[in-house]
């Protein structure tokens, strides 16, 4: 359908190393060239989120190896459509109001979307016992509230199919009585499978008897629209600490579904360009124009690739970092 409009930006990668390791780090590289859209990664990389305001643009500056430069400005736009630009599309990921997942993505994941609203229809249809009914709580979540979840421990994860229109939360009531669990609960997961839905109360580690979604995990979702990869970049390093802490435990098990989103965001992203983490002081070719930048505060990705950093600039001051290639952590 409209889906075949829509590039698939990212590149499968495969690479055995991660086998070792679901941890990725950005290790230094030299890089002879870079695409627009590999700016926008870079500066997504460096967005915390901390933040949820959108930004008006977004200026991207390339001075390749032989000191040639080249510029290119984004707009937000509450008009733009999805196209064949994959700089503009990742750009204006970046620019739009940024807790409205949904309504970005729904053009994306539509045909989803209709599958579950309809399967959510036959769910409350059939769930046919005297003296209870269900009702659903809780559908579409923005990110504002999800994150607000997460801090109260109400959510293990950052980012959760609510946010993409492709999970509901369940309440079950026995004469006008809400139920927090029961058997019921049991019986509706089970009519929920029987559809095709997939049952918070199968998950392991975090049970949610009163959850469906459309989607095994996030790793599923996100190998059948590698674009969202772009989404749950933000919170690499969350996810990578919930393993980790898991994994030093021993308890890997409780978290095989945090494992399997990062081997699936390491298949889009191994080998491919970033920052590395350790700032670095100002390059002497930089002093030129770094305080017209400072006075012009405006999101900003200046790149050398002669001297092989890149400037980040989101407020009145910017960082420089030195250029590199996602890679497997190598194991201590």
């Amino acid at each position: 359908m409209r889906k075949a409009l829509i590039l698939v930006f990212l590149s499968i990668i495969s690479c055995a190393a991660y086998a070792q390791s679901v941890i990725r780090t950005c290790q230094t590289s030299h890089l002879d060239s870079l695409q627009w859209k590999d700016l926008v990664w870079m500066f997504a990389q460096q967005d915390s989120l901390s933040d949820l305001e959108p930004y008006q643009n977004l200026a991207l500056i390339l001075e390749d190896a032989q000191g040639i430069r080249t510029e290119k400005t984004f707009q937000s736009d509450s008009t733009f459509r999805m196209n064949d630009s994959v700089d503009e599309y990742l750009a204006q990921r970046i620019l739009i109001d940024k807790p409205d997942l949904t309504a970005f993505w729904a053009l994306e994941l539509e045909d989803d979307i209709r599958l579950f609203k309809s399967l959510k229809d036959s769910l409350q249809a059939k769930f046919k016992f005297r003296h209870y009914a269900m009702r659903y709580s809780s559908e579409t979540r923005s990110l504002k509230q999800q994150l607000s979840l997460q801090k109260r421990g109400r959510s293990k994860i950052a980012l959760s199919m609510h946010n993409f229109s492709l999970a509901a939360d369940v309440a079950i009531y026995r004469k006008k009585r809400y139920l927090k669990r029961g058997l019921m609960y049991d019986k509706m997961g089970a009519i929920a499978k029987d559809l095709g839905l997939f049952w918070g109360g199968d998950f392991v580690g975090f049970p949610d008897l009163g959850h469906i979604q459309a989607f095994k995990n996030s790793a599923e979702l996100l190998r059948q629209h590698p674009n969202l990869a772009f989404e749950f970049e933000h919170f690499k390093s969350n996810y990578e600490q919930i393993y980790a802490e898991k994994a030093t435990l021993g308890q890997e098990d409780l978290v095989q579904d945090t494992r399997d989103l990062l081997e699936a965001m390491n298949e889009f992203r191994l080998m491919q360009p970033c920052l590395c983490e350790k700032a670095q002081p100002i390059p002497e070719s930089a002093q030129a124009w770094i305080k017209s930048y400072q006075q012009n505060p405006k999101p900003r990705v200046h790149v050398n690739l002669m001297e092989q950093w890149a400037y980040v600039q989101r407020g009145t001051n910017g960082y420089f970092f030195p250029l590199g290639l996602w890679k497997p952590q190598a194991k201590m």
